[in-house]
């Protein structure tokens, strides 16, 4: 039977280096994970053959270090969609193993044989080819910067640092639980009054498109002059039914533009400050993402994470480029110029005063990670109280403005038949 020299960490801190008989690598692995220890490195020894051709032999079976191994099992084909929901199954998945004693390797192995996405599940196997290679977890997840976030994988790290992977993982899936709460809070709340605007958009369009120009044939052979509504309204009826492929066409470039703005684009801090100009709305973007900002930071904070850091990566939690400015000028602030927390955030001018305060009672008592998450609790209900205040005002505000078009419709086709009467008497 080969025989195996290995490498493998005992706890946070001792390293452990011995060697093992087994079928397989695979079989190494197992044996090794259940003697409680986690596999750096399990690599075969070459069979004895003299000792200048042995250590030959050995060379040649350098064992690959964790960045070697990331390079090798690197170039992946690029993971297709994976949805959110899937991802939050992953990490509740893999905390809950792990807080069963379940080994690292073992658990991934487990997830792979169960999920039903198929990308997800090249994904974890590829994570687990690159840890029995000698990455750690955080670094085989930093080769998919697309489903996992700088402040999971900085979170993990640090959970491996201090040995509490499996706590770390499980304060994870329940921030990546909040965050998709509100999200679909947001999203609920929105989609009747974007069903709304469809329907309204698409009825006046067939309205434009087809029925007005046949009925607006009627005033083509009146006499007397038409009234200026009407006169606009046939304007406008007439470029619709003849260029109607054009407002198809700038809707979709509309939407296309939308889409492809990319964070950190000028496109995109340029719509971001006009977001943060419009009445209400800006009020409610500010509440979101300081509830956010401030989640995200408390979490990181409770960690062990430098500060410094920790606001960098909370501030890359944020959705709005100009805010994200603010808080990078803040960080510098911090690493420069040696600010409290308190005083970078009231320098940045985008923070309301109660959670300078609740940050600088926190930093005083030495409860910062507790002062924060209080305020994201704060921040999240008055979003969610905003949501419903912004809902209950958007709707008859649609209401009014799709029946103000139809209205106006009616009446610049009954003007010309009310004037006719006027005139005949």
């Amino acid at each position: 039977m080969p025989l195996y020299d290995f490498t493998a960490k005992k706890g946070p801190k001792e390293i452990v280096k011995s060697e093992l008989e087994a079928a397989d690598q695979d079989k190494a692995v197992a044996m090794i994970e259940s003697m409680g220890l986690f596999p750096i490195k399990v690599v075969e020894r070459a069979p004895a053959q003299g000792q200048g051709q042995a250590q030959a032999a050995a060379k040649s079976q350098k064992p690959v270090k964790a960045e070697e191994a990331a390079s090798k099992t690197g170039n992946i084909r690029k993971p297709a969609h994976v949805s959110s929901r899937d991802m939050d199954a992953f990490t509740w998945q893999l905390a809950t193993l792990m807080k069963s004693s379940i080994p690292l390797l073992r658990a991934l192995t487990l997830i792979a044989h169960q999920t039903k996405n198929k990308s997800l599940r090249a994904v974890v196997i590829d994570m687990e080819s690159s840890i029995k290679h000698g990455s750690s977890l955080s670094g085989a997840m930093s080769k998919y910067p697309s489903l996992f976030s700088n402040l999971s994988i900085s979170m993990i790290r640090a959970g491996e640092k201090s040995g509490s992977l499996d706590v770390v993982l499980y304060k994870l899936a329940e921030h990546r639980e909040k965050e998709q709460e509100t999200r679909r809070k947001i999203q609920s709340a929105l989609a009747y009054p974007a069903i709304v605007v469809v329907a309204g958009i698409g009825t006046i369009f067939m309205m434009f498109t087809y029925f007005l120009p046949k009925l607006l044939k009627l005033f083509s052979g009146m006499k007397q002059e038409l009234p200026l509504p009407t006169k606009v309204l046939i304007i406008i009826s007439n470029f619709m039914s003849h260029y109607w492929y054009v407002f198809i066409i700038g809707v979709i470039l509309l939407v296309v533009v939308a889409m492809r703005t990319k964070p950190g684009t000028k496109k995109k801090a340029a719509l971001d400050i006009i977001a943060l100009r419009i009445p209400l709305v800006s009020q409610f973007i500010k509440t979101s993402e300081i509830a956010r900002f401030s989640r995200s930071l408390g979490l990181l904070l409770k960690n062990g994470i430098p500060v410094y850091e920790s606001i960098e990566l909370a501030a890359n939690t944020l959705d709005n480029q100009a805010l994200k400015d603010r808080l990078d000028d803040a960080s510098e602030a911090i690493l420069n110029q040696g600010c409290t927390i308190s005083e970078s955030f009231k320098r940045a001018g985008i923070f309301p005063e109660f959670m300078i305060n609740m940050v600088a009672v926190g930093e005083e008592s030495g409860r910062l990670e507790e002062s924060l998450s209080e305020i994201a609790s704060a921040y999240e209900k008055e979003v969610e109280q905003t949501m419903k205040v912004m809902t209950s005002m958007i709707e008859p505000i649609l209401i009014l403005v799709v029946g103000g078009f139809v209205g106006f419709i009616v009446f610049a086709m009954l003007l010309p038949i009310l004037n006719m009467g006027g005139m005949g008497r």
